[in-house]
């Protein structure tokens, strides 16, 4: 350090004394800034926009049963104790998260754990109580039953949960309101949210949708489900009623697909799978126009892409999951692949101009 010293000190010895003909220029400029230009974001945000609570019917069918409300804290940093009991901190706190919870029988798992009377009403709530109350095995087959049997459309009409329910609209508005709650403007940031969990025939199409707004228009419209009568599985009614909420709150909202590796080949299909009609230019702009953004990774599989899209990316085979669609209903062929992950996507849609 010294050395250094005496050698800046030296070095200034060097530099001729400002005059009248040299002051302008002296010391001499330099023209340079890191930051001029920089009109492009630089500050790195970590969060989550796909996180479920006790409030989802898999999560709390397999044991989840903490609330929105919880999972906002621990997101924060807070210290809690988990659905198994232990004490859990996050090592650095996140700065956002979308809580979003399947639109389809939201807010059913808690009331059929804590025995609600309309639940218990019901035999094969009855059964999937005592099921559940057992606990180890029996818990676990209820748990897939109930997921089964949601999926397969045979779910009970009496345990069913849906958008006009006073118990929904319950669910919902607690879910905006611990939102509102910890919202923390510059420092954390929680989103509004939901996923729409179409899974017509097994295939994965689901998509978390993502509000750009406060429980003021959030609260306006109660999610759109997957399930008719009181939704449709065709994104493309999921769009018309994003199109819906915008017209009718002046807000803004977006939709984000994932596990197109689960879908066999209808993620990013070039086929409308409802009609069998070619998608055209059109439908392609109406989907870039609502859903801009693709969750490429997450725990059930990587979708970016798969060896044999991309033999010669060694990362290629990152994490696949890569057997069949959500329930392994049907088992995967290769002339699905193309139509799943998220570089082959880009080809297609140019098949599409």
């Amino acid at each position: 350090m010294a050395s250094c010293s005496i050698l800046s000190v030296g070095a200034q010895a060097q530099l001729p004394p400002p005059s009248e003909s040299n002051a302008g220029s002296f010391p001499p400029q330099r023209h340079y800034s890191p930051y001029a230009g920089r009109n492009f974001p630089t500050q790195v945000l970590w969060g989550d926009t796909h996180l479920h609570t006790g409030n989802s019917l898999d999560a709390g069918a397999f044991g989840a049963t903490l609330l929105p409300e919880d999972a906002h804290r621990f997101a924060r940093g807070e210290e809690l104790t988990s659905s198994t009991g232990l004490r859990v901190k996050l090592s650095r706190p996140l700065d956002f998260l979308v809580v979003s919870d399947h639109s389809d029988n939201m807010g059913f798992f808690p009331l059929l754990k804590s025995g609600d009377p309309k639940m218990l009403a019901d035999p094969v709530g009855k059964k999937w109580y005592k099921m559940i109350q057992a606990g180890g095995q029996e818990g676990v087959a209820a748990a897939v039953e109930i997921i089964q049997s949601l999926t397969a459309n045979s779910f009970p009409d009496a345990l069913y949960l849906a958008p006009g329910d006073s118990a929904y609209r319950t669910t919902w508005e607690e879910t905006i309101a611990a939102a509102e709650k910890y919202n923390e403007p510059g420092n954390y940031t929680a989103l509004h949210g939901y996923e729409w969990t179409s899974t017509e025939n097994g295939a994965n199409r689901h998509r978390v949708v993502i509000y750009r707004d406060n429980d003021e228009k959030v609260s306006v419209m109660e999610p759109y489900t997957s399930l008719p009568p009181y939704g449709s599985p065709d994104e493309r009614d999921l769009w018309s009623w994003l199109q819906s909420y915008e017209d009718k709150t002046g807000g803004r909202i977006l939709a984000i697909p994932h596990n197109g590796n689960l879908s066999n080949g209808v993620m990013f299909p070039v086929k409308d799978t409802f009609t069998g009609k070619r998608y055209d230019r059109a439908w392609a702009e109406t989907r870039a126009r609502w859903e801009p953004l693709y969750e490429v990774t997450q725990i059930k599989g990587d979708g970016e892409t798969h060896p044999l899209l991309s033999p010669d990316d060694e990362f290629a085979d990152y994490e696949i999951w890569d057997q069949g669609n959500l329930d392994l209903s049907e088992f995967k062929t290769d002339d699905m692949l193309p139509y799943e992950y998220a570089r082959s996507a880009l080809g297609v849609g140019m098949q599409l101009e």
